[in-house]
């Protein structure tokens, strides 16, 4: 696959698939060397004409040219995979174009663009896999790490093995040839660099300043879409555990009956302890609204210009911590947003 001028990579295990995209550069650089050029593009802010323009018009510094054209779910109507699909054609030789998504299809154009053998699906790992592979990535580096503290790490690290790869690579960094739960509790729950952990955090103590002040570092070196989808994933868990709390399961016993239910367990006395509060915080219904605004806001951020994430970011911290789910300041939920009325996008 990695001589094909056109792929399509797909699925939610970023991981993997950034593993694939590295095997196609490192195969381009040997064969180019200094002359490789290389270009990221996301399809919610670039049409598809300007990608399949610069791959024709060829590299201006060097001898080849790699593309990595992301978000391509985006891509749907027929106009807009015209210009791939003629591209796909008569391909620019010594380029690569990357389509890329974290959905596990997309429109049916881009698949013949990329032809069959040249598309490939990364499925999110089952939750005895990643423990597998993360128990397998400490034993290739020579450390020894306590069952408990792979748990702990599996209950901490966002879903993919990408994130699982950077924490444990800092562990090994800190820590050394032998890693306990302490370990892991201290150099990533503790003593970790701001990430969508300590958002939540802030965003479960209802601290709004603190919570807008992690979110500005985050976005020095990570895309808004990321820091939503980080949360995302928390705050399902703290919906689901307030849903149970809601029809009578009592606190002694739902930890558990969240694993039976959604196979996630929460084996941290402290991460327990935590979401318990955040129960308290956040009533059943204001668990329902944030979850509907997380799915819209994540919907809002793959479909505006990248500029005005900043700001979609913060105002959706907002209307978690102050609005309680709901968007507009005097507005129930689901009533119209502001991004549909571009006049009260400020609002």
């Amino acid at each position: 696959m990695s001589s094909a001028p056109i792929v399509l990579f797909l699925g939610p295990e970023e991981g993997e698939k950034q593993a694939a995209v590295e095997e196609i550069r490192t195969a381009m650089r040997q064969q180019h060397g200094d002359g490789l050029e290389e270009h990221t593009f996301y399809a919610f802010e670039t049409p598809a004409d300007q990608v399949v323009s610069l791959l024709q018009n060829g590299s201006l510094f060097g001898s080849a040219t790699l593309v990595r054209y992301r978000a391509v779910e985006h891509l749907k109507r027929k106009d807009e995979l015209q210009a791939l699909v003629s591209y796909g054609s008569a391909p620019t030789e010594g380029s690569v174009l990357i389509l890329e998504s974290g959905e596990v299809s997309v429109a049916r154009g881009l698949e013949q663009v990329a032809g069959g053998r040249n598309k490939r699906i990364f499925w999110e790992m089952f939750d005895d896999q990643k423990q597998g592979w993360l128990q397998g990535y400490f034993r290739r580096h020579k450390v020894d790490i306590d069952p408990e503290a792979v748990e702990l790490m599996l209950e901490l690290v966002q879903n993919n093995t990408m994130e699982l790869r950077q924490e444990a690579d800092r562990l090994i960094d800190y820590v050394g040839h032998r890693i306990t739960v302490d370990d892991v509790d201290r150099y990533i729950y503790h003593a970790r660099e701001e990430n969508v952990f300590s958002l939540f955090d802030a965003v479960m103590a209802e601290d709004l300043d603190h919570a807008l002040d992690i979110a500005g570092k985050l976005l020095a070196s990570t895309e808004a879409i990321q820091v939503v989808i980080g949360l995302s994933w928390q705050l399902d868990r703290l919906y689901h555990l307030q849903s149970l709390r809601d029809a009578g399961v009592p606190d002694k016993g739902v930890f558990d009956e969240l694993q039976r239910l959604t196979g996630q367990r929460i084996g941290s006395k402290r991460v327990q302890k935590n979401l318990l509060a955040a129960t308290r915080r956040y009533g059943p219904r204001e668990c329902a609204a944030i979850k509907a605004l997380t799915g819209e806001v994540d919907a809002l951020l793959r479909t505006v210009p990248a500029p005005l994430h900043p700001s979609i970011l913060q105002q959706y911290l907002y209307g978690i911590i102050v609005r309680r789910g709901a968007w507009l300041p005097t507005g129930a939920h689901r009533q119209a947003h502001p991004w549909r009325y571009p006049s009260l996008l400020a609002v």
